[in-house]
């Protein structure tokens, strides 16, 4: 009988030890930008960040790709906006000129007056060694 019950209790710390290390996402920073201005207030959900300097980080789950923009300001961590992969590889691959691709990662932040949206567009770079090519599209609400 005791074999049995030694038997069930490892079993049951490994499955908990399982589900608890699947659970949470291994999330990699892909990028920070400090000090972004942003002129406008921008929504998410029911939080309202007012105009002002924010700092950015880009998250990424490698081996889901899914990617997350982290929004702070002054160190505290306002929000997480989950982004849509516009372009997953580097364009010479499907034929399209490479000029387009920034050495560098860039950030562009463009309104949809229409839509009351803002769409925070970061590209990864040609230089990059993580996900290079790659074009992330993240979208909040502004007023």
């Amino acid at each position: 009988m005791t074999v049995k019950k030694i038997f069930l209790s490892l079993m049951t710390v490994f499955f908990v030890f399982l589900f608890f290390s699947q659970a949470g996402a291994d999330w990699k920073t892909v990028q920070k930008f400090k000090k972004v201005d942003v002129p406008f207030d921008m929504k998410h959900e029911d939080l309202i960040m007012e105009k002002g300097q924010f700092d950015f980080e880009i998250l990424s789950e490698r081996s889901l790709n899914i990617f997350q923009l982290k929004i702070y300001k002054k160190g505290k961590s306002l929000c997480a906006v989950t982004g849509k992969v516009l372009r997953d590889r580097l364009p010479g691959a499907r034929g399209e000129e490479m000029e387009e691709v920034p050495d560098e990662p860039t950030l562009q932040m463009k309104r949809i007056p229409v839509k009351k949206a803002v769409y925070i567009i970061f590209e990864t770079g040609k230089q990059t060694e993580m996900f290079p090519g790659f074009v992330i599209r993240f979208e909040l609400e502004y007023e």
